[in-house]
């Protein structure tokens, strides 16, 4: 699975926001309904992850801006969509590149690679 095959622009992508698995549930979560806001327990529902697992991923992507919060004092933060236009476009050509198996491969053997380098 030749990295290098892959578009330069999806590498970086991948390098600087997909760094495990359960970010990339989240960016496609939020980036396939754009117009949703929802706290973190109604997110990890809808993607089948637990809140424990996708919560310090969601506060990353804030601090990134690619996800905004609404805070209601009673309540978790709802989050909502707002990365930039080239963040959007990257994240097409990422899913895009994630429709070939060969790519897929590839990125999905970059993501543990990165995830054994946590261990």
């Amino acid at each position: 699975m030749p990295l290098d095959d892959l578009d330069p622009e999806t590498l970086g992508f991948v390098d600087e926001y997909i760094d495990q698995f359960v970010t990339w549930d989240v960016v496609a979560y939020f980036h396939e309904n754009p117009d949703v806001e929802r706290r973190a327990d109604g997110i990890a529902m809808d993607i089948g992850r637990r809140v424990a697992a996708i919560s310090p991923v969601l506060r990353i992507l804030e601090d990134k801006g690619v996800l905004e919060t609404d805070v209601d004092e009673a309540e978790d933060p709802a989050y909502r969509y707002s990365a930039p236009a080239e963040f959007r476009k990257n994240m097409d050509g990422f899913l895009t590149a994630t429709r070939d198996r060969t790519n897929r491969l590839a990125i999905v053997s970059r993501i543990l690679q990165k995830e054994a380098k946590r261990l």
